[in-house]
Formats: C-alpha cells, sequence, structure tokens
C-alpha cells in the first residue's frame, strides 16, 4: 500500500470521491473500514510481504490502523494511493488491489494477496475486474504496473490481464536498484488486430484466457447468441468447440475505420457434437460470416453479426449422395 507518491487531487476526484463495489464470482473489492486493521497488521507479517513489499509490513495494529485511516481520507481527498480491500464472500481479508498516481502524472496498478490465499487465482480475477472500473473512475485509457524482475507470481498476473512488458532492466523499486519488470495495460494492439486475435485464439487455438482479455467484461453481443459480458463470449465459444472438432477459421476480409472493424471470415471444421437439433455426424462443414466489432480502449465492447444457419444446417442433414 503505498503511502508516496503522490500528486494533486484532480477536480474529479474532489466532486465526487472515490467509492467502490466490484463483486465477482468469488470477491467483493470494497472500501477500507478501520475495523480491517488487525487483518490488514496480521496479514502485512507473512513472508512474501517481507521479501517483496517490506514498506508494507505493519508491525503494530496500531501501525495498520494509522495507514488505514490515511487511505480512508484518500477515497474523499482524491490523492493517491487509491488502495481497495479484496474479501471473500464471507468477509475475510485477503488483499487488496490499488491504483497509485506517479511523479509523470501517470497511474501504476499494484495488488498483494496474503500467502496463505495465493494459488486460487484470486489476484487475477481481481485485477481483471478492478481495470475497467478504475480505468473509468480516473478517467484514463492506459496504467503502468511494476513489478521486481523475480516476482514470477505477480508477472503471470500481469500477463493474463492482458498488461505487456514495455522493458525489463534495474531500476528503482523499494527505494533500492533492483532489477525490475514495466508493464502498461491495454497492450498496443490496433482494433484490427485485436479483432483478428480474438477469431483465431477463440476459434483455432482455444484460448480463452486470450478471449477474456480481447473482450471488455460488459461486451454486447447484438446477435442471436445475445452474450452480455467476456465471460458469456467465451461460454459461447467453448459450446461451439463442442459441436465442431477441429474448428479453424481464416480471416478473407477486414476492414478497420476508426473504432470499427468489419469482417468476412471462412470457419471449417467436423460436426462432432449436437448443432441445431442435430447430433455429430462427422461431416466437414464449411461456411463464411460476416461480423462488424467496435473496439475502444483496447477491448471489444460491441459485435454486431450472423451465422448462415440455414447454410450450416443443410451441410449437416444433406445427403452424403
Amino acid at each position: 500500500m503505498h503511502t508516496a507518491n503522490r500528486r494533486s487531487p484532480i477536480s474529479m476526484l474532489e466532486k465526487e470521491g472515490f467509492t467502490m463495489k466490484i463483486e465477482t464470482n468469488r470477491l467483493l473489492i470494497t472500501q477500507f473500514d478501520i475495523g480491517m486493521a488487525r487483518s490488514v497488521h496480521l496479514q502485512s507479517l507473512d513472508e512474501d510481504s517481507r521479501r517483496f513489499v517490506p514498506d508494507e509490513v505493519f508491525e503494530t495494529e496500531e501501525e495498520a490502523a494509522e495507514t488505514v485511516r490515511f487511505l480512508m481520507d484518500c477515497y474523499a481527498s482524491g490523492e493517491g494511493p487509491l488502495v481497495y480491500p479484496i474479501l471473500l464472500k464471507d468477509g475475510s481479508y485477503i488483499g487488496y488491489v490499488q491504483a497509485v498516481p506517479l511523479e509523470d502524472g501517470t497511474w501504476e496498478i499494484g495488488y498483494h494477496i496474503g500467502k496463505e490465499f495465493t494459488s486460487h487465482g484470486y489476484a487475477t480475477e481481481a485485477v481483471m475486474a478492478f481495470l475497467p472500473v478504475i480505468l473509468k473512475q480516473l478517467g484514463i485509457s492506459r496504467i503502468k504496473g511494476i513489478c521486481l524482475a523475480e516476482n514470477a507470481a505477480s508477472r503471470r498476473v500481469l500477463e493474463k490481464c492482458g498488461f505487456a512488458m514495455l522493458w525489463e532492466g534495474t531500476g528503482n523499486y523499494q527505494g533500492r536498484e533492483q532489477m525490475v519488470c514495466h508493464y502498461v495495460y491495454p497492450e498496443e494492439v490496433s482494433p484490427k488486430d485485436l479483432v483478428t486475435r480474438f477469431f483465431e485464439d477463440g476459434y483455432t487455438h482455444k484460448n480463452f484466457q486470450s478471449v477474456m482479455n480481447c473482450v471488455a467484461s460488459d461486451y454486447v453481443d447484438h446477435s442471436p447468441a445475445g452474450a452480455r459480458s467476456n465471460t458469456d463470449a467465451v461460454n459461447i465459444l467453448k459450446i461451439v468447440a463442442g459441436q465442431f472438432s477441429d474448428l479453424k477459421v481464416t480471416m478473407l476480409d477486414v476492414f478497420s475505420e476508426g473504432p470499427m472493424v468489419s469482417t468476412r471470415v471462412l470457419y471449417e471444421g467436423i460436426h462432432t457434437g449436437l448443432c441445431m437439433g442435430v447430433p455429430g455426424t462427422g461431416k466437414a462443414v464449411r461456411f463464411e460470416a460476416l461480423e462488424n466489432f467496435r473496439v475502444e480502449h483496447g477491448k471489444i465492447q460491441e459485435s454486431w453479426g450472423y451465422w448462415p444457419d440455414c447454410e450450416i444446417l443443410r451441410q449437416l442433414t444433406c445427403s452424403d449422395d
């Protein structure tokens, strides 16, 4: 929980403050209250805190309470750091996620999960939920991520959440010159390349984590499939993967102007699962589809498209004679 490198509050924060309440499948990201001081104190004593964030170790509950009060004041004042506790659904405090203003006017994301709660994917789940909310509240489109090069777990979280590495080398970290990695979110990808990645990773490679990173959490699909989140989009891709084995896509045409991307895509696969009421036939299926996308802030926000259902059904049911 950084308490240095603060900058002056900006007008948006002065007027609105920084309330926070994000709920995920397993977690609640909310605001600190003084009753959390003991949990903050106890969790800060674990070996990972002492190793990676020694300035965030509170030897007494009173030290933790002082920092918690400071962080609570930041919500109202608009001064960073903006630090929010991560709780399990039963109310257990397991760590925090934060946005910290840097001296150059940019912002850095930070997070920590207590050692007893690591290896469950909580950090990735929290950061992915936190990013779109904090970027919108701050009125920014990019945020940095900085961690020790030896902190493999922290690097994995950044990479899973769509951060791209800018450089790795010696830099000031926790007041000492150390080997660090600098990341930025979102990765600099053109709308055209992002949509192409969505198709290739989603259909051909079945890299569903990549799709989660490509698609906004509040994504809206205006086709009959009707997805309303990146999770919905991945679930639809998994259904398609169960209908057609060896599925691959070929981008026949991709046109982009501003945030809009139009595509003509060739799908090829083997019908092996229930599709349109037809059990798997083992037949090779080949069809084209037209789909349009809107990309903002490095994420697919909306899409419009229809698969040629009549043509697909004809191929599934037609006689081989």
